[in-house]
């Protein structure tokens, strides 16, 4: 399971600042400036606490990878962003030795998955997909 604590003291070891802010049409951003890293996030567009896990985890990977990017940024360039950040996230809070392990103990579905984790199922499908769809092309 990813617990919060988990999210906050990678927040702190990275020394990344989180802010709840309304940031607008999105639910949170992440902001570099000086090589120092906040997250501001609008907890009144979160419906339920997986989500915002989900969203610490995205945005410490942005963190983390130093993935971030000018809003005016080109779409090829965004996406290469948010595919780092997603890698990192599901890396660290999906691990692939966890999640094996919670297939074998007959966690198969992906609502269970979610559930063993505590985050949401479409977070739960990228892992799935990178781990036994784009990863496996790589190492072949």
């Amino acid at each position: 399971m990813v617990e919060l604590n988990t999210l906050y003291d990678d927040m702190w070891a990275q020394q990344v600042a989180l802010y709840t802010y309304d940031v607008g049409k999105e639910t949170s951003v992440t902001i570099e400036l000086n090589n120092r890293y906040a997250i501001f996030l609008d907890p009144f567009r979160v419906q339920t606490i997986p989500e915002m896990k989900r969203i610490l985890a995205h945005e410490l990977g942005h963190c983390a990878t130093g993935c971030t990017h000018k809003v005016s940024s080109p779409l090829d360039l965004i996406e290469k962003h948010e595919y780092k950040a997603n890698r990192w996230a599901i890396e660290r809070y999906i691990p692939f030795n966890e999640l094996s392990g919670a297939i074998s103990q007959g966690y198969a579905e992906r609502w269970q998955l979610a559930e063993y984790f505590d985050m949401p199922e479409p977070f739960i499908q990228k892992a799935l997909d990178y781990y036994f769809s784009v990863r496996q092309r790589k190492m072949a």
